[in-house]
């Protein structure tokens, strides 16, 4: 390879990270993953409410590791991807689902109603959701505040408050996703 040749591939590499800088950090298709999950399981509190824990038993840990798959699926194909990026989304994650797992044993003690339990872990979420739009990516802010919000509906509203917030969390979700997906990549 000449010289000429190889200053050739590495300007149109550095184009292609220049232009992959932009990319949205989030992966559409993760969006769309707990867009269904979150919409299913949420809306299942008001129309099933005995197939809740069953649900979110599966769900929650299949979710986090396809939600893992398709994350370092979507680093990798940016090039961005470093172990340390994927470190820090797993902890981020992984902190939030082991948080979600050690409330449950709050009802499961008698330490608190189990009615309790779908608020407690309502609000583990926002906080989570935000804390991903502060630190991985800034779309998440506003899908944690809607669950702040989802939080205090469910808490005041006497029917369908959690299948409200089912659909609204989905319809953001799908809302970060669309956006995610105009960076182009294909996820």
């Amino acid at each position: 390879m000449t010289s000429m040749d190889q200053i050739e591939q590495d300007l149109r590499y550095v184009r292609s990270a220049v232009e992959q800088a932009g990319a949205s950090p989030t992966p559409r298709l993760l969006c769309f993953l707990w867009a269904a999950l979150g919409g299913v399981g949420f809306a299942l509190v008001d129309l099933r409410d005995a197939w809740v824990p069953a649900y979110w038993a599966v769900a929650g840990p299949a979710g986090f590791v396809v939600s893992a798959v398709l994350g370092w699926r979507h680093a990798r194909r940016l090039g961005q991807g470093t172990a340390r990026d994927g470190a820090r989304h797993m902890l981020h994650w992984g902190g939030m689902l082991g948080a979600i797992a050690l409330a449950v044993l709050l009802p499961a003690r008698g330490l608190v109603p189990a009615s309790a339990a779908g608020p407690v872990i309502l609000l583990l979420l926002a906080l989570g959701y935000f804390q991903a739009g502060v630190h991985l990516d800034p779309a998440f802010r506003w899908v944690g505040l809607l669950l702040a919000t989802g939080y205090v509906l469910v808490l005041t509203m006497t029917t369908w408050g959690w299948l409200t917030l089912g659909v609204l969390f989905a319809l953001a979700l799908v809302a970060t996703g669309l956006r995610a997906g105009a960076d182009g990549t294909g996820d």
